[in-house]
């Protein structure tokens, strides 16, 4: 519609007459236009650095979602090896119990203390 130049010049003008108060029906339809033109070049202007920003976004939600899966398996592990441990300490107390149980009969018999030496 208008040179750059022109079309800045215009602008200040129009605004100044806003800031005045003394804006015509015509003028504020023609300020309404500059800033809509304005406002379609800056959104086309912005556009590739919008996209790239949203395809960073992006990237960072999908490494999001693969530490989270990560997480959710170590989770499990962990929760398994904690079991695991309770499992090994619970046998090992079973077998202490078993190996006082044989202590006991082998003294009983012997009248000697059953010791872990060969």
């Amino acid at each position: 519609m208008f040179t750059v130049f022109f079309r800045q010049s215009r602008l200040d003008t129009l605004k100044i007459r806003e800031a005045e108060g003394n804006l015509t029906e015509k003028e504020r339809t023609e300020l309404d236009a500059i800033f809509a033109e304005l406002d379609v070049e800056e959104a086309v202007a912005l556009k590739p650095a919008i996209e790239k920003h949203q395809a960073f976004i992006n990237s960072l939600l999908d490494k999001e979602a693969g530490f989270e899966t990560t997480i959710a398996q170590l989770q499990v592990i962990v929760t398994t090896q904690k079991q695991l441990v309770e499992d090994a300490r619970a046998y090992l107390m079973q077998l202490r119990t078993k190996r006082a149980i044989l202590a006991d009969k082998y003294q009983a018999l012997t009248g000697e203390k059953l010791t872990g030496r060969r």
